[in-house]
C-alpha cells in the first residue's frame, strides 16, 4: 500500500476529524437500543436509565435560557402530558456545555422548575456525551424508550403551538399503553440548538 505523501496528511486527518463529529452528531434511529446513562439530577442524585429497565421513558431535552424550551414549560405542555401518563417515566436532560452564556446553575434551574411545575427530575450532561449520543439537536427533542430498552419515537413534542397542534408525545405513550407502535415515530424537533461545547 502506497504511503500517504506528507503534505495531504492534514486535510486527510481533517476529513476524518470532520466525519467523526458527524457521526457524533447522526441520528438514533427508531429500533435502536437506547445508550446508556449516569446522570446526575438537580440535587447531585445520581439517576441511570438501566433503573427504569422494563417501563416506558420519556427524554426532553430542556434548556430554561432557549425561548421555545421556556414556552412549552410555560404553556406546561410537558407537565400535562407527563401527568396524562403516569404509568411513563419522564426525565429531562440538559447538555448545555457550563461555559455557554445560556447554561443555568443548579439553584437558577430549581427555581425555574417550581415556577413551572416541573416536578420530574432534571439530569445534567454539561459534557455533551448523552445529547451526542442520542443525537439531540434542540430543546426540545424528545425520544421515548419502551421497557425493553429501545427508541419508538424521536422528535418533536407537538407539531407546535396553536388550537390545531398534534401533540406527537401525548399520541405515541398513548399508542403504547394500548400495546401499539407510535404512528408517526418519527418527526422534525423544532427549537433552540443544544449549546455543546463545540
Amino acid at each position: 500500500m502506497p504511503s500517504i505523501p506528507l503534505y495531504l496528511r492534514p486535510v486527510l486527518l481533517a476529513l476524518v476529524l470532520l466525519a467523526a463529529g458527524r457521526a457524533a452528531h447522526a441520528d438514533l434511529a427508531v429500533g435502536a437500543v437506547a445508550p446508556a446513562f449516569e446522570l446526575q439530577d438537580l440535587d447531585g442524585k445520581t439517576v441511570t436509565l438501566a433503573e427504569f429497565r422494563g417501563k416506558t421513558v420519556v427524554l426532553e431535552w430542556i434548556n430554561p435560557n432557549c425561548p421555545v424550551s421556556r414556552g412549552y414549560a410555560e404553556r406546561k405542555t410537558m407537565t400535562a402530558t407527563a401527568a396524562a401518563h403516569p404509568e411513563a417515566v419522564w426525565l429531562a436532560i440538559n447538555s448545555t456545555h457550563r461555559a455557554s452564556g445560556d447554561f443555568v446553575d443548579p439553584a437558577a434551574h430549581q427555581a425555574f422548575n417550581r415556577k413551572n411545575g416541573i416536578a420530574y427530575p432534571v439530569l445534567y450532561d454539561s459534557s455533551g456525551e448523552i445529547g451526542h449520543a442520542y443525537g439531540a439537536k434542540v430543546t426540545p427533542h424528545m425520544f421515548i424508550i419502551d421497557g425493553a430498552g429501545k427508541l419508538v419515537y424521536n422528535g418533536a413534542i407537538d407539531s407546535g403551538p396553536g388550537a390545531s397542534s398534534v401533540n406527537y408525545v401525548d399520541a405515541a405513550l398513548t399508542a403504547l399503553a394500548a400495546g401499539k407502535s407510535p404512528h408517526p415515530s418519527t418527526t422534525k424537533p423544532m427549537g433552540c440548538s443544544v449549546k455543546y461545547a463545540e
